[in-house]
């Protein structure tokens, strides 16, 4: 089918208490997986499984514009999954253009680096040139920081090999402080919303961007706070890092502090919608790569390569699906 207006898919899910997953893609194989993920999660969850797939200005400079949102476009109109199309983490009016120009039916406006009064000048100018067409706005506020500014490359890697207890105790030391002082404020929030007109809202809750692994967990005190003050889709980036579930939590040996939650908790009383899927799909898809050439390196066909990272992408996205119709504990 056409693709559709992200408002259709996450308003709905709001209301209903679950999420609707956004996920990252930079070529055709995880276009092809996020679709063939949603369809069998609707077959195997006998419910309908809503998708919405992200394109970057990165990722669209990479693959070109037009190209990169017709992949989308074509993927979708082969599928009876409901498809929106966004344009993850604009920063420059310029790309909010192109992608109103390539029929996106989303877009973030991030200008979550920006003063808080630009911040606000900057949303609006980008929620009156998207509502003219019909287009809703996701915005930033607070700041969502990276894993990188906390740590080198090189310290990255060795937190990778620890357990994830260790890795966790290790980033709260270094990064903790930091990372609250940076969340969004509930009275910001109300007062942001209402000056800046956008229809959905990437509230910073304690999440870093770029973590290797779900480990990492969020603070649910504040997103209650913030739900109280403002009803409103809540986007959660930075989640391939969040912790999915308590069970996990126990599992992994990691313990939630006084007003920490995890992913399944920000979904169901959080306000969490829409939740962005970008590192994990990444590292499945080089993982998947890798591997099979490692187990056939004479092969000349790459495609064979391709079609096994796309396959561990589609099984991780179904893990996500599953969780955002609240089908795991």
């Amino acid at each position: 089918m056409p693709l559709v207006n992200e408002k259709d898919l996450l308003l709905p899910a709001l209301e209903e208490g679950r999420a609707v997953g956004a996920f990252n893609a930079n070529n055709m194989e995880m276009v092809q997986a996020f679709i063939w993920a949603a369809e069998e999660a609707s077959k195997e969850l006998g419910e309908p499984v809503d998708l919405i797939i992200q394109v970057s200005p990165g990722a669209a400079k990479y693959a070109g514009w037009a190209l990169a949102a017709g992949m989308v476009k074509i993927a979708a109109s082969e599928t009876d999954i409901r498809v929106a199309l966004n344009l993850d983490h604009a920063t420059e009016i310029d790309h909010v253009k192109k992608a109103l120009d390539t029929g996106f039916t989303a877009v973030l406006i991030d200008g979550s680096s920006l003063p808080f009064e630009k911040n606000i000048q900057l949303t609006r100018q980008v929620v009156e040139m998207c509502h003219a067409r019909s287009v809703p706005v996701e915005a930033e506020l607070g700041k969502i920081p990276r894993i990188e500014d906390y740590f080198s490359s090189a310290e990255i890697a060795y937190l990778r090999t620890l357990p994830p207890a260790d890795s966790v105790r290790t980033i709260r030391e270094k990064a903790g402080k930091s990372v609250e002082d940076l969340m969004a404020k509930p009275e910001d929030v109300e007062y942001f919303v209402k000056k800046t007109g956008c229809d959905f809202l990437a509230a910073a809750f304690g999440s870093i961007h770029g973590i290797w692994d779900d480990i990492w967990p969020i603070r649910l005190d504040r997103l209650i706070a913030i739900q109280e003050r403002m009803r409103i889709p809540l986007v959660s980036h930075g989640s391939s890092g969040i912790l999915m579930t308590p069970k996990d939590a126990e599992m992994k040996g990691i313990k939630l502090l006084k007003g920490e939650g995890t992913l399944l908790d920000a979904i169901k009383t959080g306000g969490v919608t829409k939740v962005n899927v970008a590192t994990a799909l990444s590292i499945a898809f080089i993982e998947g790569f890798i591997d099979a050439y490692k187990a056939n390196p004479s092969e000349k066909d790459f495609r064979k390569f391709g079609s096994a990272g796309r396959d561990r992408v589609k099984e991780k996205v179904k893990e996500y699906m599953r969780l955002f119709a609240g089908k795991i504990d």
